[in-house]
């Protein structure tokens, strides 16, 4: 067993900062707002889960979307609060389905259905371009594929821009088509996001 040394905090006065840019704006690199699975692992979950558990998870977790693996954990698709929300619930009951047997696999968005974003782009951009790329996508998250490897290298949060970039909106329920409007074209009508 090691021991541990104890040090008094009675001289300490300072905290430690993360260094940030202060500086990020829409020519900043757009690996600026890319979260890297290298660094941070992805929050992940199994088809076979009950969609109405994945609810309470995540918002406990604070998260908003999970890429959903099989049993061997290979890639099958994603799910976000979006694709649980009550709407779909209720649609799913009126079309014949008990509510505690919906599972992740019956409402997630499976990866034939998706369209990710290459990472060798993706680091050869800035985020003005990112955000100009994906001014149509109504989604909160986009994936980024590693060509080399065959592999879900990691995403863009349209929240994550939104903090980056300082943006004066309740990220929520924001995405991608909002903030390219209020961050590119300047859009001062869309900054007060209704929360759902």
């Amino acid at each position: 067993m090691k021991t541990l040394t104890y040090v008094s905090t009675k001289d300490v006065n300072e905290l430690t900062w993360p260094v940030m840019a202060d500086n990020t704006n829409l020519y900043s690199p757009a690996l600026t707002v890319f979260t890297d699975f290298k660094t941070g692992g992805p929050r992940v979950i199994e088809s076979n889960v009950r969609a109405d558990e994945l609810v309470k998870l995540m918002r406990k977790e604070h998260v908003r979307m999970k890429l959903v693996v099989d049993a061997g954990n290979h890639f099958i698709g994603v799910i976000s609060l979006e694709d649980l929300s009550e709407d779909i619930f209720i649609k799913q009951v009126a079309d014949g389905y008990q509510r505690s047997e919906l599972l992740v696999a019956d409402l997630m968005r499976p990866k034939e259905n998706l369209l990710a974003l290459s990472y060798k782009s993706l680091a050869n951009s800035d985020i003005e371009s990112l955000l100009f790329s994906q001014r149509n996508n109504q989604y909160q998250h986009l994936l980024v594929i590693d060509e080399d490897t065959k592999s879900i290298r990691g995403l863009v949060s349209s929240n994550d821009v939104a903090r980056e970039l300082r943006l004066d909106i309740d990220v929520s329920f924001s995405n991608f088509q909002q903030i390219y409007k209020i961050a590119v074209q300047g859009d001062k009508t869309n900054q007060k996001l209704r929360v759902a």
